[in-house]
């Protein structure tokens, strides 16, 4: 191993919810493992990327709570699409950030694909907010250009790294509960995301191709199976007496080979006091036992006259001090999916790996083409009366 290191470039392209914390009161998950990569010094140089040179308002607000924090000052440089320029904001950043270059997309589903290929165009390593992209011939293009191009390219599935999804794969790997019959999910949010934090583009995505793919790519990381054909069905109900155009709930069966079933039943329609802002679990049944997986309840409850019930997850994202530097740090699956991207990117630029020893050990472009189908599939099913959907040996879906 080289023991000098590069220190990398990093775009991130969005201010929202994932990013800094936009209508929450923490400060987001993506922002936060950037900045403590720049304070390890690994990072040279921070742009953001942004729709509105507005958004930025609400970003610098984070910002400066997270530099006091942290202890750190981390300058960067702001690119809106309002600019002025005859391209898209986002594109002139990208052509602005210098090599080794790392491109993290945290943008409505729909934008992916071409903020992707505009990065990889431009020689730089992408890390993709959960979908890759809402079509499988999309994701087959990020593929092949991320190849051509010598890039590499991941996809942010945090619970991957969640440490019972970790034991979950163990289980099954060991075989101590037989071969898998079927895994049922529930996973919900509060409607305060599809009615205010999502409002300007939730009709352009479902609850399933937004929040169930986590589940879609879990059962197939845990399992590495591949979906034969799946079903879906929803519910437009309470959102649509708000005049939002898109599903509460939707409910999705996979059979997968070689010979399993699950359910994923999915909503963003939980009342907003609920203590969390996800309920999820996921129960796994097999021929000599089951597993069952609380992923709501971690058995930290705090009750305060301020904030109520909160149920917190002390495993995702959340601040600590470390006793010996007296420093905060924030630590959890979320944090160490990007920092993860971070080092890989930076291992890439040493010269110690390649886009390609990345295959088979990280959500690459590619290893994410299962969770693509699965979601175009969903909206297949969805848009023709819930029928059987089919996917062929190079997962294209289709109706029979």
């Amino acid at each position: 191993m080289n023991s000098s290191y590069h220190k990398i470039n990093v775009l991130i392209i969005g201010t929202g919810m994932y990013v800094c914390g936009r209508g929450t009161e923490g400060y987001g998950t993506i922002l936060p493992a950037v900045m403590q990569r720049y304070r390890t010094g690994r990072i040279n140089q921070v742009i953001v990327a942004s729709k509105s040179a507005d958004s930025f308002l609400t970003f610098d607000a984070k910002l400066r709570d997270l530099q006091k924090l942290l202890g750190i000052e981390m300058p960067y440089l702001s690119w809106a699409e309002n600019s002025g320029t005859e391209t898209h904001g986002y594109q002139d950043a990208i052509a602005s950030l210098p090599d080794p270059g790392a491109v993290i997309i945290s943008t409505p589903d729909s934008l992916h694909a071409e903020m992707a290929q505009s990065a990889i165009a431009s020689g730089k390593h992408v890390l993709v907010v959960k979908p890759l992209c809402p079509t499988v011939a999309e994701a087959q293009q990020l593929i092949q250009a991320a190849e051509n191009a010598g890039v590499y390219g991941a996809v942010e599935f945090h619970k991957r790294l969640d440490w019972a999804n970790l034991q979950l794969r163990q289980t099954l790997e060991s075989g101590v509960i037989g071969d898998p019959l079927y895994f049922h999910v529930e996973f919900s949010q509060r409607k305060s995301i599809p009615s205010d934090t999502f409002s300007p583009w939730v009709a352009d995505t479902n609850i399933f191709q937004y929040l169930g793919v986590h589940y879609a790519d879990m059962i197939y990381f845990v399992t590495k199976a591949l979906p034969r054909r799946m079903l879906a069905t929803g519910q437009k109900k309470w959102l649509s007496q708000q005049g939002i155009p898109t599903y509460d709930a939707i409910e999705v069966l996979i059979e997968w080979s070689p010979g399993f079933t699950s359910t994923i039943l999915t909503n963003w329609i939980d009342p907003n006091c609920n203590g969390a802002m996800s309920q999820q679990k996921i129960e796994v049944i097999g021929t000599q036992g089951r597993l069952e997986s609380d992923q709501t309840n971690r058995g930290v409850k705090l009750i305060s006259d301020t904030g109520g019930i909160q149920d917190i997850n002390p495993y995702f994202c959340q601040p600590y001090r470390n006793i010996e530097t007296k420093l905060t740090e924030y630590k959890g699956y979320g944090i160490d999916s990007i920092t993860q991207f971070l080092q890989d990117v930076e291992s890439i630029a040493q010269g110690d790996h390649s886009p390609a020893y990345f295959e088979g050990i990280r959500p690459t472009f590619r290893d994410a083409l299962v969770s693509t189908a699965i979601v175009e599939g969903a909206k297949l099913s969805l848009d023709n009366d819930s029928q059987w959907v089919y996917f062929d040996e190079r997962l294209k879906v289709y109706l029979n």
